[in-house]
């Protein structure tokens, strides 16, 4: 009886330890959505129990940052960044702060290299989540981001730094003058593009208009539109700067080689006024939430020429469309502004986006997540005196990747958040911080 025992026992430990870190965290992104916090916990704990010490002595062993290629290698510190995280949110969820502040440290401390890979194709960090969370729960626990720099000169300097972003096209067509002129002035930009060369009539006069060399497939061709439409502008003093290709690095965009950029580049300098560089979807030859799933080394490798042949480039074009983490959009232009020989910023496209979504109902960010990221961001960027300007990319309430980004309603009324981007100003940098 007692050898049945002892079999059975054996029996049942190996039962136990052939689950997979990966399925206790599958079951616990399962509770979550049945918001059985308690649930979450326990298979965090177990995690913990299990797999905790061989997780922390892998993340001892990491100095950076795992690629997308090599961070399948750590799975098991992966699933424990992810499961802890989840503890975390659980507990912030049934209202115990206190135990889910210690659950978002653990993940800091003791598994900040690990990463989820998310469905719609691209790695994110439970530690940076972890943070943002830390911030809005104990903001004295987590230094803000702030990088001392000199004041930008007055060549370079906008009229404001906020700018917006909405085609002008001709009367009749989707996107007309008629249909966007008055969203662009509800919210009361000191700069607009439309991702054209040719400025409108009925372009505000207190607001300035960037032309933008969308793209180039002919160097006649090219020159010909640039002296017609830019030239002019210059020369009459409306055009004090220009924006540079709209995502090469994209088939649906401009779709261009960076060598090819590059053969055009001089007729840009030849304007005399500052360029901002391409603004690629994917900045810095990596994937994670924001690079809407493009690859490819199209900036490091155009930014590289560009400097081995003294081409001018005044801004670093950014584009930029993630999570609703204030700490993961505020690192990454940190780590584009360092990357490109610390130029100013130009970030001439962002907003959250769920780019898995395909109806509005499966986008899993709301609203209210999206106007607390607003509210963080702006004034931060405010402050930073490497960040020339930005712009809102305002996604319509339709669009499901971006519904919750929307800055107007299907009757082209404010939206809430749309609301609280106009009510940033030079002279008001933080916002009508009331608004909800």
């Amino acid at each position: 009886m007692k050898k049945f025992i002892c079999l059975l026992f054996l029996f049942s430990n190996q039962i136990i330890f052939s689950i997979e870190p990966w399925q206790l965290t599958s079951k616990a992104w399962n509770a979550m959505g049945q918001k059985d916090w308690d649930k979450v916990a326990d298979l965090a704990n177990q995690a913990n129990r299990t797999w905790g010490n061989h997780a922390r002595a892998s993340n001892r062993k990491i100095t950076k940052l795992p690629g997308k290629d090599s961070a399948k290698k750590y799975a098991t510190l992966n699933e424990l960044a992810t499961i802890t995280y989840l503890k975390g949110e659980a507990l912030n969820k049934k209202g115990d702060q206190v135990a889910a502040l210690t659950a978002y440290q653990m993940v800091v401390n003791d598994f900040n290299f690990g990463q989820c890979w998310d469905k719609a194709g691209w790695w994110w960090q439970p530690a940076s989540a972890s943070l943002d969370r830390i911030n809005e729960l104990k903001p004295d626990l987590q230094k803000e981001i702030f990088i001392e720099t000199t004041p930008l000169s007055e060549k370079l300097k906008l009229p404001g730094k906020k700018g917006i972003c909405f085609t002008l096209r001709k009367s009749g067509q989707r996107g007309s003058s008629e249909e966007n002129l008055p969203k662009i002035k509800a919210t009361q930009s000191y700069w607009n593009y439309s991702w054209g060369m040719e400025l409108v009539d009925q372009q505000p006069a207190k607001m300035e208009f960037m032309p933008m060399a969308w793209g180039a497939w002919g160097m006649d061709g090219f020159v010909q539109s640039v002296r017609k439409h830019i030239v002019p502008q210059i020369k009459s003093g409306t055009t004090k700067r220009v924006l540079g290709f709209n995502e090469p690095d994209k088939k649906e965009q401009a779709n261009m080689p960076y060598k090819e950029a590059l053969k055009y580049w001089p007729v840009l300098e030849e304007l005399g006024v500052p360029l901002c560089s391409p603004a690629c979807a994917n900045p810095l030859s990596d994937v994670d939430e924001s690079t809407q799933g493009v690859r490819g080394t199209w900036m490091r490798d155009f930014m590289r020429e560009a400097d081995k042949r003294n081409y001018r480039i005044d801004y670093i074009g950014v584009h930029w469309y993630g999570s609703t983490s204030p700490r993961a959009f505020k690192e990454r232009m940190v780590q584009v502004y360092e990357a490109y020989g610390r130029r100013p910023l130009l970030i001439s496209e962002f907003a959250v986006a769920d780019w898995g979504a395909k109806t509005v109902d499966q986008n899993s960010h709301s609203p209210e997540e999206v106007l607390k990221f607003m509210k963080n961001v702006l004034p931060w960027m405010e402050k930073q005196n490497w960040i020339a300007g930005y712009s809102w990319f305002s996604f319509g309430m339709h669009e499901a990747v971006g519904t919750s980004s929307a800055l107007f309603d299907k009757n082209g009324k404010l939206t809430t958040l749309g609301k609280f981007y106009s009510s940033v100003t030079n002279e008001d940098p933080l916002g009508d911080q009331l608004i909800k």
